[in-house]
């Protein structure tokens, strides 16, 4: 089932973002963030919890984009479920989860950014009828070291070349 994400979640979406995005956190972190991030109404964080385990399976993380040369759409920030799970199902209502919230909303699209090497999460967004509307580069700045884990796996990824 779909439900909201709550701090008791913490450990297991740890496991979900260390093993599916490669990125390294703390369950501290991951309550502090969910504890702040939760009351903002901007936000949709929600979790797939097997009925029968009532196991995390995966997670989806979204925030309001209001566009001022444009509509008003969800920007999906992040979209991840647990290695043993894919490909069953979770990934597809997670983000039929927040499509429906943005519809009842009134938004007029969802976007998202994803890696050029994950090429099988492509291929998902593709079957759930999303769209490559263009090809970007990403430029980012850390104004405060360790705040970015996006950073910290960039540097993992180019120390080992």
């Amino acid at each position: 089932m779909i439900r909201s994400m709550q701090e008791k979640d913490a450990e297991e979406l740890r496991q979900i973002c260390r093993t599916a995005l490669g990125h390294e956190t703390t369950d501290v972190h991951l309550r502090q963030r969910i504890r702040e991030l939760t009351v903002k109404p901007q936000y949709h964080l929600a979790v797939y919890e097997d009925d029968h385990s009532h196991k995390i399976l995966g997670f989806i993380q979204a925030e309001q984009y209001e566009l001022l040369y444009g509509g008003n759409g969800w920007n999906v920030i992040a979209l991840a479920v647990a290695v043993d799970s894919q490909r069953q199902g979770v990934g597809r209502q997670l983000l039929q989860s927040l499509e429906e919230l943005a519809v009842h909303g009134g938004a007029s699209f969802i976007r998202l950014n994803c890696n050029v090497i994950r090429k099988d999460a492509h291929d998902f967004y593709r079957h759930m009828e999303y769209r490559n509307d263009k090809t970007q580069k990403r430029f980012i700045k850390s104004l405060s070291p360790g705040d970015i884990p996006e950073l910290q796996v960039t540097r993992k990824r180019d120390n080992k070349k």
